[in-house]
């Protein structure tokens, strides 16, 4: 009868006990490991999804793991141990992750001499128009994109500026201030005939990639204006789309040769 009640008095505290404490590990070394999961990670009291989480161990860290088998590890984290899925350890320190910083512009957007440029919508929003882009050797650091004899446009750069005119004239549609840092605000001066006026347009990117018939553009400029309307810059290309405030393309490039 004692043996019985002995008996019975452990099948009761065994069930009254944490479920925490009745976790056994399996036999393992103890190992220095690194965190590489998608991101950050909690550390739990019990090997399950849903029990209480200790702390929050940030992806890549080095943990000591305690024991392990294929679906939990039992590990230990700035004094603190407990369970996390055994899918996010690695043996081999991973490199952390660094998203690149969005490049700040400060030159480069010229087009490159020497080349056709088509557009569809043309610049003056029509038909499909081919610019043959040539240095303009009456000004510094121009070049010219011309669709006949003394007609077509002017692009202009020096440090300060990033420039498009209308060719032999003294007409310009825009004129936009160095440095361009994304999410930065900016000015466009008009040097029209009649006015010398700025205006204040944000950098929404450096770092947009666009794909037009022309190809893929990298680290491409996006310049927004007050009314919406867009203005795409890439490196070595100058202008290759535009849109207008209700979102409508009305100028792109399409090739190049």
């Amino acid at each position: 009868m004692k043996k019985l009640w002995l008996f019975m008095l452990i099948i009761l505290l065994m069930l009254l006990m944490p479920i925490s404490l009745l976790q056994t590990q399996p036999a393992h070394a103890e190992s220095t490991q690194f965190i590489n999961a998608e991101e950050n990670i909690f550390l739990r009291d019990a090997p399950s999804p849903s029990a209480k989480q200790l702390s929050l161990i940030e992806n890549f860290s080095k943990v000591t793991v305690l024991s392990k088998d294929r679906q939990w590890a039992y590990i230990t984290h700035n004094g603190n141990k407990g369970y996390i899925h055994s899918k996010t350890l690695t043996t081999e320190k991973p490199e952390k992750f660094e998203p690149k910083k969005p490049p700040v512009i400060t030159n480069g957007l010229l087009p490159k001499a020497n080349r056709n440029y088509t557009y569809e919508p043309s610049f003056e929003g029509g038909a499909k128009t081919t610019y043959k882009a040539s240095i303009n050797p009456d000004i510094r650091n121009s070049v010219s994109l011309m669709e006949e004899d003394f007609i077509g446009y002017t692009y202009i750069e020096n440090e300060n500026s990033f420039e498009l005119g209308v060719a032999y004239s003294d007409v310009f549609f825009f004129s936009l201030s160095y440095p361009m840092k994304e999410k930065s605000t900016i000015y466009d001066t008009d040097y029209g005939i009649e006015s010398n006026t700025k205006t204040e347009v944000v950098v929404e990117s450096t770092s947009t990639t666009l794909k037009t018939k022309a190809g893929t553009f990298k680290n491409v400029v996006v310049i927004k204006y007050p009314n919406g309307s867009k203005l795409y810059l890439a490196k070595d290309y100058g202008i290759i789309r535009v849109k207008n405030f209700e979102g409508e393309i009305t100028a792109e490039l399409v090739s190049v040769n």
